[in-house]
């Protein structure tokens, strides 16, 4: 049976968009991986006061679907960290926080896959993949803080 490995990266949001945690997950859905996530994160860099990210769908379309849009009902949150998350992003400051989520975390994709042409794995096995993974993510870094360290120089 084949299957499908996906990247998974936490990256810093207050300015360096360094990855500081990276692993590879099975599961498709972003929705139940955000505890493995945050477990990357090295301890050396202790654990985030402050987590942005996705608590469900956040009703994407795909471009080319002219069909008309259905009438979503709102979808009541099951388990309780996810109804005290949706009760925070309610007021307008969490929305611009959250907000940071994807000029943070998607840029940092962008770069992996544009800059470093890095498109999917050559590996095969979970195990290779991880550690194929953790390259791409130290390679990002290392042209990432090359780039901070010009800025800082100028």
């Amino acid at each position: 049976m084949r299957h499908s490995n996906y990247a998974q990266a936490v990256v810093d949001a207050e300015g360096s968009q360094l990855i500081v945690g990276a692993r590879v997950g099975t599961c498709a859905s972003d929705r139940n991986e955000l505890v493995a996530d945050i477990a990357a994160i090295a301890a050396e860099l202790g654990r985030p006061e402050t987590v942005l990210a996705a608590t469900a769908s956040e009703g994407r379309r795909w471009r080319h679907d002219f069909r008309p849009a259905k009438p979503a009902a709102p979808r009541e949150p099951k388990a309780e960290w996810l109804k005290t998350m949706a009760e925070k992003l309610a007021s307008e400051e969490s929305r611009a926080l959250y907000k940071l989520r994807r000029q943070t975390v998607e840029p940092v994709f962008g770069v992996i896959k544009a800059v470093l042409g890095f498109t999917r794995f050559s590996l095969r096995g979970l195990a290779k993949v991880a550690g194929e993974w953790d390259l791409v993510a130290l390679a990002y870094n290392c042209k990432r803080l090359h780039k901070l360290t010009l800025s800082l120089a100028s």
